[in-house]
């Protein structure tokens, strides 16, 4: 995957300190490494991201509360006509590249 460094997981990690740097080649590298990670699988682990471990931990505790809700509490936010671009998205909604099966996954879409 484009000479970019891995997470032992198989997902693709970037530095934002390396787009940060001042250094042409260093963000260069960054943008390349985060444009195949999207490109081959859509999302990527970011390190440096500046934010604080508190309120990363803040972050997951309010998505650990929210995925824990029940079915129906999860799809009142469900924006129906948007393709699953906003808010949440349950079960099934999406699909692999040339495939007609549902994904066995659920996330919350923002940005």
């Amino acid at each position: 995957l484009h000479r970019m460094e891995k997470h032992i997981m198989g997902i693709p990690s970037v530095d934002l300190a390396d787009f940060l740097s001042g250094d042409p080649a260093r963000k260069s590298k960054f943008v390349e490494a985060l444009g195949a990670a999207y490109s081959d699988i859509g999302f990527v682990a970011l390190k440096n991201h500046l934010l604080s471990e508190e309120l990363v931990q803040h972050l997951y505790k309010e998505v650990q509360t929210f995925f824990s809700l029940d079915e129906a509490k999860k799809r009142a936010y469900e924006i129906e006509g948007l393709a699953g671009q906003r808010g949440y998205v349950s079960f099934g909604k999406e699909h692999a590249k040339d495939s007609n099966a549902g994904d066995l996954k659920e996330f919350w879409h923002f940005g």
